[in-house]
């Protein structure tokens, strides 16, 4: 037991290695890192002990790192040189590099945890690259000090791509297993044996020392808050590092949904008077039926899971049977509490016994909802222009006409532009119309108009999904063309873009990780397959892929986070929010058009697997239920 709680004492917050890695200053350690933590760290490097040609610049290191499964870690880190006036730098970001680490071994009163790290061997700068075992033991000195050993090997090969920045399009190409002592910039990072040890004092600060197998390194760390990690170091005693780090979970459950102050007490009838008493004013189009069936929609939330739990908490369980959310009106499936959330299709009669067909639907019960809406693209581009980035913000609205039918519409306004010449004007933003279907296990969506990355034209999806089956498939086709905006006007060229995509995912038991893989026509009329690893936390989603198609081959991640605080003003009839979501996606490649895609509204794949019934249980496991 003492040992159990010392290690989660040490998983909940440590120090991290000039990657972001769990570690000391330059070396790695196999620490047990809970399911879900993200870590997000800067690190600064002196010039003599850098990661560049000469070990000439100083520089950093930017990383994020997170636990996306039990036990397996992925490392993003990013790192720039900074320019002198005697070794001026052209590159403004030089490696950008993808880690993974696996904790083969966790550790026991007698065993010490063993991890194997290793990169991707897509870098043409391979001087960061970690290929390495390493293991970790921690002991308990005194009731106010502990400490931790590390000791690894690092390889003295490594995997790269032996190539120029110009031969980008080929990610997986041009590959080469070598001796590290082969390439003419070698750094010796980790090339052979390296230990360290940590002593900390009273979970407050510590000191650490460690031979990265070249130098002998020494340094402080300091917990400057809960989360917050500030260390410093000297490179051989010669000169000076030092970084910070900040982790947090993305499982954790946010206590604001854990309040019970909205408990209804009694086994009072459930009645329209009822919920609007409640002053449910998150939700519209509420409404409820005799059997104790309760439809409503909602758009304030991404995750579909926190709105059904209040819904929980305010409403007399014992005469709820089901709740319903629906989607632009349309119904998605019956969900009940139970000892997990259950989940059953909505069947035909039913849908047609509630079917509101007031015109416009938008009458019955929604609000006139205006969200802002960040975009954001960006690449790595020069010393003088590190990022390069087309940023815009857009007001945008939603207008539901039948339903499951609905006309989108938005007003851009940009912020910058760097990637390419079209002008800063405020102009339209996407606008097209969108009917959703949905059929048993059945789901369709048809847009039709100006979408996202500029095309236009038509876009069909169709979703085969039982949301509390693990497998579902889909199938994508879209005709579009080019338009944009060049000051008066709008140009747009024919419409002679075809996409043809089919997919399938498999959901994993435990955790919520999807495996999906498509394959088809993209939008440069380049064929090929790409594989995708989503991992689904409670309020945001990010996903790592691979993909080659006749343009090339690449890898990149995808992520879509909440947006706060929400809500920002409501009166009876409107409502200004922020969108329920930001999302992104980065390729590790540009410029050579490989696996494109443009962006209607949604996604099917993406917004049913919100709504499936074991990443809704996961949630309401989290919330400390089902009650004992």
């Amino acid at each position: 037991m003492a040992l159990l709680l010392l290690l989660c004492s040490f998983t909940a917050l440590s120090q991290s290695n000039i990657s972001g890695k769990a570690g000391l200053i330059y070396t790695p350690a196999a620490r047990y890192s809970p399911d879900g933590n993200m870590e997000i760290g800067l690190h600064f490097f002196p010039g003599s002990y850098g990661f560049n040609a000469d070990n000439q610049n100083p520089g950093r290191v930017l990383s994020m790192n997170l636990t996306v499964l039990p036990r397996f870690d992925i490392n993003i880190n990013l790192l720039q040189l900074f320019s002198t006036t005697t070794h001026p730098v052209k590159l403004g970001l030089g490696d950008r590099q993808l880690d993974f680490k696996y904790l083969v071994l966790k550790e026991t009163r007698f065993r010490p945890a063993l991890a194997a790290i290793f990169s991707t061997p897509t870098s043409i700068s391979p001087t960061l690259l970690t290929h390495a075992l390493v293991a970790t033991k921690h002991f308990r000195w005194n009731e106010h000090a502990d400490f931790e050993i590390s000791a690894g090997y690092g390889s003295p090969y490594h995997i790269y791509r032996k190539g120029s920045t110009l031969d980008n399009y080929g990610l997986f190409a041009n590959m080469v297993a070598e001796k590290k002592d082969a390439y003419a910039y070698h750094k010796h990072y980790l090339e052979g044996p390296f230990g360290g040890i940590s002593l900390t004092f009273n979970k407050k600060f510590g000191v650490m020392l460690e031979y990265d197998s070249r130098n002998v390194n020494a340094g402080v760390y300091v917990y400057a808050l809960k989360n917050w990690v500030l260390q410093a170091g000297v490179m051989n005693a010669r000169q000076v590092t030092f970084g910070s780090s900040y982790n947090f979970s993305l499982l954790k459950f946010p206590r604001r949904y854990a309040s019970k102050d909205y408990q209804a007490p009694g086994k009072k009838a459930l009645t329209d008077e009822i919920i609007h008493a409640k002053q449910i004013d998150k939700f519209e189009n509420v409404s409820v039926d005799s059997l104790g069936n309760i439809r409503y929609e909602q758009r304030l939330n991404r995750n579909p899971f926190p709105p059904l739990y209040q819904l929980k908490q305010m409403l007399p369980q014992s005469v709820v049977r089901h709740y319903t959310p629906l989607f632009q009106g349309i119904p998605i499936g019956h969900y009940a509490f139970k000892e997990k959330i259950e989940f059953e299709p909505v069947n035909k009669l039913y849908r047609k016994q509630y079917a509101k067909n007031r015109f416009p639907f938008h009458r019955n019960g929604y609000l006139i909802d205006v969200w802002i809406q960040p975009y954001f693209n960006a690449i790595f581009g020069n010393f003088d222009k590190p990022v390069q980035s087309n940023t815009s913000i857009a007001l945008q609205s939603q207008m539901l006409l039948l339903p499951g039918l609905s006309f989108q519409w938005g007003i851009l306004f940009p912020l910058t532009n760097d990637l390419d010449n079209r002008p800063k004007i405020i102009r339209p933003g996407a606008l097209f119309l969108n009917q959703f279907h949905a059929a048993g296990h059945h789901y369709f969506s048809g847009s039709a108009g100006f979408f996202h990355n500029d095309q236009y034209g038509l876009n069909v999806q169709y979703r085969y999904a039982d949301l509390k089956s693990p497998w579902s498939f889909g199938a994508e086709a879209g005709l579009t063309g080019d338009y944009y905006y060049p000051g008066k006007g709008i140009y747009y060229g024919k419409a002679d873009k075809l996409i043809m995509l089919v997919d399938a995912a498999y959901l994993l038991p435990n955790p919520d990780v999807t495996i999906k893989l498509s394959a088809g026509r993209y939008l440069a009329a380049d064929m090929g397959a790409r594989i995708d690893l989503i991992r689904q936390f409670s309020n945001i989603e990010i996903g790592f892929y691979a993909t080659t198609t006749s343009n090339g081959s690449t890898i990149g991640f995808h992520l879509a986070i909440p947006i706060f605080p929400g809500k920002l003003l409501q009166g009876r009839h409107t409502r200004l929010r922020t969108a329920d979501s930001f999302a992104w996606e980065y390729s590790y490649t540009r410029g050579y058009r490989i696996g494109e895609r443009y962006r209607t509204g949604y996604q099917l794949d993406q917004l049913l697997r919100q709504y499936h019934s074991q990443y809704l249980s996961r949630q309401y496991r989290q919330a400390g239920y089902p009650d004992k």
